[in-house]
């Protein structure tokens, strides 16, 4: 006798949302193909695309110019052809985002701050391409009730980078900058 249970089913993956979707692909994005083939995607949506085989005008100039148009910076990804000689964009997205899922709930990142920025208490997000800023100037203010910790977790979930924060390490403490190591929990997505 045979009895299936759920520990011997073979487990789907989860499906795409369109929040996922946009989580990954963000405001504007373009997306090149190994064979050519190009699509431009706003806000998660397919907008247009081009089939290098037929000889299609490119849409990279038209995502450049919608993403300066709305002020805001194109994301070009250069991706391999899927296996499957019936793909589709949906696909390409669908690997894309699945690609992205985080498998280590843990993460550390570095953050100097100081109680005597410019503008008063402040943290610094080192060497991280979405909290750094364009010139890795970027300071978040604190208010003078959080402690460190408090602060940090504050910036890190809100911008969408932990899901909390677990601990501080100093690693440098200078008179007027300190250095800590930020060990936290991912969100996990998967």
């Amino acid at each position: 006798m045979s009895v299936a249970t759920s520990l011997n089913l073979p487990l789907a993956p989860e499906p795409v949302t369109q929040n996922d979707i946009i989580r990954v692909l963000g405001e504007y994005t373009f997306i090149r193909l190994d064979n050519g083939d190009e699509a431009f995607y706003h806000h998660g949506k397919w907008i247009t695309g081009a089939d290098a085989k037929r000889g299609e005008p490119s849409v990279s100039g038209l995502a450049q110019s919608m993403a300066r148009a709305g002020c805001k910076s194109l994301r070009s990804v250069e991706l391999p052809v899927p296996d499957d000689k019936e793909w589709s964009w949906e696909d390409v997205v669908t690997r894309l985002v699945r690609a992205s899922y985080p498998r280590k709930v843990r993460g550390e990142l570095t953050v100097t701050v100081s109680e005597n920025t410019q503008y008063g208490r402040g943290v610094h997000v080192c060497s991280d391409p979405l909290l750094s800023g364009i010139n890795n100037n970027l300071w978040f203010p604190l208010s003078a009730e959080e402690d460190w910790l408090e602060g940090i977790e504050r910036v890190l979930t809100m911008n969408g980078v932990a899901e909390n924060v677990v601990r501080l390490d100093m690693l440098r403490d200078g008179p007027e900058y300190t250095d800590f190591k930020v060990i936290y929990n991912r969100k996990v997505c998967a």
